[in-house]
């Protein structure tokens, strides 16, 4: 079933009748939402599943209701992974995160390389943005952020590896047909600068992809492939 036009909650303690809603989320219901006993709310488990929920009680900082229906879904995107560099400009680096959630990407690693200037792993600051973009676009996966350190750990990423880079020869766009979801699939962006031919060699791609023949900033990059691949899935 298509939801639209509600509010959707996260949370991790899920029964097969009984929902369970701590801290901010909790916090938003009863005091933002100003949600009572009685009243109906949505909530995803982060594992396919959106609960329409009857609240049975409120309390400081918990909120419990009892399941009416559930809606399950397919993550029709599993098969992609994106792998996204640290960027210079840390928000729009977010932006791109986001946007790709919102399209319903749910496998994300993000890396560290030669020209990357930017270093260290914010994986819980990434984590809720993710989790904000997933709930904003009523998605009920919840995104897998895994952090690399050493560029070469990308090799041991399961799945064919893409890189997208502005010189190479078949355009993206006419080869979506050819993806299927029966493989799995590495998508590999580079920073400012691109990667350099060393660390190409050394993954030693698939295919390489070129996107436009404008060239593209890093994150405009992650999201023109991402709505593409998203409209075609």
């Amino acid at each position: 079933m298509h939801l639209t036009n509600i509010e959707l909650y996260f949370s991790l303690y899920t029964t097969a009748t009984v929902v369970s809603i701590v801290g901010e989320e909790a916090h938003h219901i009863m005091k933002v939402m100003r949600n009572t006993v009685g009243d109906e709310i949505y909530v995803t488990n982060g594992n396919g599943k959106i609960f329409r929920v009857e609240i049975s009680s409120t309390e400081k900082n918990e909120v419990k209701g009892k399941i009416k229906e559930t809606f399950s879904y397919e993550n029709k995107l599993s098969s992609f992974t994106i792998c996204i560099p640290r960027l210079r400009n840390s928000d729009r680096f977010e932006f791109a995160l986001e946007k790709c959630v919102e399209l319903g990407f749910t496998n994300f690693v993000v890396f560290e390389s030669n020209r990357t200037i930017a270093s260290g792993d914010k994986t819980s600051r990434w984590m809720k943005i993710a989790i904000a973009a997933m709930k904003q676009s009523l998605h009920s996966y919840l995104p897998q952020i895994k952090y690399l350190k050493k560029f070469e750990e990308i090799n041991n990423l399961d799945g064919s590896k893409i890189i997208f880079e502005q010189g190479a020869n078949e355009i993206f766009s006419s080869a979506i047909t050819n993806f299927s979801n029966d493989n799995k699939y590495v998508l590999l962006f580079g920073p400012e600068g691109g990667l350099t031919e060393s660390e190409i060699n050394f993954i030693q791609p698939s295919q390489k992809y070129s996107i436009t023949s404008n060239r593209l900033r890093t994150e405009t990059a992650v999201i023109t492939v991402a709505s593409l691949i998203s409209t075609n899935y």
